[in-house]
Parts: structure tokens; sequence; C-alpha cells
């Protein structure tokens, strides 16, 4: 599902690229500080009763940064979100397996599996069945500091590479990646967040063989990401403007910029036939600039969620925040 499109591209323009995204960022730190003037906008993290659910903290593929909100204390929410295009392109079909764990009312662990299996229908290809990567994460959200003009929380994600997976579906490397984030809701508009994202990820080599992708870092990397969310009922808008440069941290002088505008839907009810859980299906368009050319492509996401403590404890109320 996607359109690959290569240009030309010289490191001048690259470097006005990156400046762009550290403008854009400015103007989202400007724009929340004036919407913070206005005493009747709520915080982010927490929604008035009645109100649609908002976006889950992250969504691969669709919206990447990881919201300053965790789960809910006690709860263990399970999702799977099944890579449906592999079924045109790929003799396997990958289904990345979460589940996040609300420690307390301000930490949160998670785990993830990217699993792959044979789907049968391209014959003659085989690909086996098994894990392509692990990945296991934290996030502390702070109760106090900033409230109420923001919220902000500070964790890490890691990745390591398992087995003997396609090579495609892997890198080859470990990551860890600690991150922090800001966020709230702006006065302009109900239901519209601005998020301000920095990260630095640091890779070792596995024993484990895999390619990069065209246009991602083949060393250490800082990325900073300005976004807007604007919830709309059943729906979800979402923006992402990546800078990602190796300069800082990293070896060599390469610098990345990505766009990704998206579009989540809550799928109602009947469409799912009543199934509990929550059920998501979105949309996005990405564009990448880097020293390997400009991409442009599209993809679609399916997402189904289960609170696995909602579903064994039947008279746990419900959570205000949509989660």
């Amino acid at each position: 599902m996607g359109i690959p499109t290569l240009l030309p591209l010289r490191s001048s323009s690259i470097v006005c690229l990156w400046k762009t995204c550290l403008l854009l960022a400015s103007g989202l730190c400007l724009a929340v500080s004036a919407a913070a003037s206005d005493p009747a906008t709520a915080p982010a993290a927490v929604a008035a009763n009645g109100e649609p659910p908002s976006l889950p903290s992250r969504i691969p593929g669709l919206f990447e940064i990881d919201l300053p909100k965790t789960e809910r204390r006690g709860n263990i929410r399970f999702t799977f979100q099944p890579s449906f295009r592999d079924l045109l392109s790929k003799p396997y079909l990958r289904l990345p397996l979460e589940f996040r764990w609300g420690v307390n009312d301000h930490f949160e662990l998670n785990s993830e599996m990217d699993t792959y299996f044979d789907h049968g229908l391209r014959s003659g290809q085989s690909s086996g069945y098994g894990i392509s990567e692990l990945h296991f994460g934290a996030k502390y959200a702070w109760l106090r500091w900033l409230k109420p003009t923001w919220d902000a929380s500070v964790g890490v994600n890691t990745s390591f590479p398992v087995s003997r997976p396609p090579i495609e579906l892997t890198d080859g490397h470990n990551h860890f990646t600690p991150y922090i984030v800001f966020g709230r809701k702006l006065g302009w508009l109900p239901g519209l967040s601005g998020f301000l994202h920095t990260s630095v990820d640091l890779i070792s080599k596995s024993s484990t063989p895999g390619n990069f992708g065209r246009n991602q870092p083949h060393g250490n990397s800082l990325t900073l990401t300005p976004g807007f969310l604007y919830d709309r009922k059943a729906w979800h808008y979402t923006l992402e403007v990546d800078g990602t440069t190796t300069s800082v941290i990293g070896k060599g002088n390469q610098d990345y910029l990505t766009i990704r505008p998206g579009v989540v839907w809550d799928l109602p009810k009947k469409l799912v036939f009543n199934a509990h859980g929550r059920w998501l299906a979105g949309f996005s368009v990405t564009a990448v600039f880097g020293p390997e050319g400009n991409t442009f492509s599209t993809g679609g996401r399916f997402r189904g969620e289960l609170n696995l403590t909602r579903l064994f404890r039947r008279n746990q109320p419900d959570d205000p925040r949509g989660l």
C-alpha cells in the first residue's frame, strides 16, 4: 500500500527542513503557552465524563508519539494490530501483540511481540512463523509538575531482534530509546491538543541479521517531534513532524524530516458485531525527506484493544478518561 517516490535531495535542503521542524516546535511551544493563559482549558490527560475516548497512547504506523498519559491503575490492556496489507504483497502476515499494565496512577509497564506467520495465499513461498522483535518499555507521568499548564511524561522504550525472521522485518540492531513528552489541550478549538516529544535512539548491533529501511539512521540519533491531535467524537485527526539528526550524538551528519498526517476512527459496535473492547481503523500519509531520497507512502491500520482487567472484573467502573 506504499507509493514510493524518489526525488533528488541536496544537503542544504535537509538543513532547511530540519530548521523548519525546529521552527514548528517553537511555534507549538508559544501556542500552548498562550493557550495556558485561558483558565477554562482543562488539562490534556484528563477528560470530562461523557466525552468520547481519546486516542490510545501510541499507534505504531499512525501516531508514533507516546502521549503524556498512563494506563489506569490496575488495568491490563491487550492490543493487536494485524498488517492486512501483507496479504497482498508478502508470504507472511505480521501480527504485533502488546500488553500495557497500569502499575499505579502515574506509572505503567508495557511489552510487545512482533509475530509473523505464513498466511498460505502465495504458493511456492514460505517464511514459517515466529517472533521478529521483542519490545519492553516503561512510562512515568508527573502528577503535579507543570500542572495545570502541561501534562508531562518521561519513559524508555527498548527493542531487540530475535531468532531468524525474514531479513526485512528487522534492522538487526538493539534499540534503547529514552524520551520525554509534554502536552495539553489547546484553547482554540475543543478537542484539540498539542504535543512536543523528544527522544534519543541508542543502537547496538545484534546477532540477528537485518536490513535498515530507506532513510533510517544507521547510528545513534536525536529526534524532536511536535504534533497535534484533534478528537472529534469517534474521529481522531493527527499530525506529526519528526526532525531526526545524527550530528548531535551519532556519527556523520545525516538529517531526516518526516511529516505524517493521519486519521483514526473508533469503529461503532455494530460493525464489529458488538464485540467486547475497542476497535480502531486508521489511515495515514507519510512523507520522508532524507539523504537517501524523498519517499511518499500511504498506509492503513486496524487495531483491537481489550481491557483484560474489565473482562475479568465486570463490576469495575468505567475509566472517565476513556482508557
